[in-house]
Parts: C-alpha cells; structure tokens; sequence
C-alpha cells in the first residue's frame, strides 16, 4: 500500500474509474463539498480522496477548473442582466403605447387638463425607464488572467518541457517573452 499514492504503480485510482470522475474533481477543487463528505458519498476512506488530491489533481486542472467556474458565473449573470434589459425595453414600449392612447382619447373628448396629465406622467415614467436602461447599459467587460487560462497553462507546461530537452532554449525565450511583456513566472519560479 505504500505505492498508492505513485504514479506508476499500475493501478487505477478509485475516483479515475468513477463516471462522476469530473464532478468528484471539481468538488475538491472548489471547496464545494469536503473530502470526508466526498469519501462517505463515494465509500471511500477519507485519505484516499486526500491521497488523490494531492497526486492526482495538478496545478493545470486547478487552474482550468476555477477559470471554467468564474466564466461560467459570469456568463450567467450576463443572461440574466441582457434578459433585465429586455424586460424594461418591452415594459417601456407597453406604458408607451398605453400612454399614447390616453393622450390620444383625451385629445378627442377635447379635454386638456387630462391630455397634459397624461403627458407629464408618460415624462417621468420615460425619465425613470432612461435611468434605468442607462444603468444597465454599461457595457460589460469580462476579464480573465492570462495566468488562468487553460491554454496558456498548457502552453508553459510546453515551454518547460522544450526548456529542460534543450537547455540552451531557456535563455532566448525568456528574453523574446520580456521582450513583449510576456509574465513569465509560475507562483515564484520563472519558466
């Protein structure tokens, strides 16, 4: 058993052979459950779910789990403000219209008092409703750090991998990316 926790020791982990592999993973990286709940859940003992925590799930599936999260949270809460949007764009056409035929019918009946009511409600209701849409128009500006794309994850995984095969690649890839303001560094090491 004190071969578990190697790489090569031919046999599977538990959690590789489960289909629910992807979503154990991503429990572990997010916190969203604990590793004992984890192991009850699964019927394991909790050491073998740290076991795997700590050799099997690498610092590039971390890093890509958390971006997919935060672009997934993201691109969540731009539906529902582009569905807001759209909400108040129809509520503003249906008070317009309504207002409108007030305006209309009053104008008929020859009655100006209401027909200037009317008008100075449809005002407010349209300064409100521009308010509104100004405050949701800003435009929204996802950002996510070179650092924590996926691909850039696997592309230093590259460079390194190149790096230690060819050690004298090391130093004029390091220079081309300082040249063009590339970071360079992984959590304190460079490349």
């Amino acid at each position: 058993m004190a071969q578990g926790g190697n790489k090569n020791s031919g046999r599977r982990a538990i959690i590789d052979m489960r289909a629910d592999k992807n979503e154990i993973i991503k429990d572990i990286v997010l916190g969203r459950r604990s590793l004992a709940e984890i192991a009850r859940r699964i019927g394991v003992d909790y050491t073998t779910i740290q076991r795997y925590r700590d050799t099997k799930i690498t610092e590039e599936m971390r890093r890509s789990i958390i971006a997919e999260t935060r672009v997934a949270s993201i691109e969540a809460d731009t539906e529902v403000i582009n569905q807001d949007r759209m909400d108040i764009a129809m509520t503003y056409e249906s008070l317009a219209k309504r207002v409108e035929k007030l305006i209309t019918r009053a104008e008929q009946e020859d009655d100006p008092a209401f027909a200037l009511a009317a008008m100075e409600g449809l005002r407010k209701v349209l300064r409100d409703i521009a308010t509104m849409q100004g405050k949701l128009a800003t435009n929204l500006t996802v950002n996510v750090s070179l650092a924590e794309s996926k691909e850039w994850v696997t592309l230093r995984s590259i460079l390194n991998e190149v790096c230690d095969e060819v050690p004298e690649a090391r130093e004029p890839l390091l220079r081309r990316m300082r040249h063009h303001v590339l970071s360079v560094t992984k959590e304190g090491s460079v490349l």
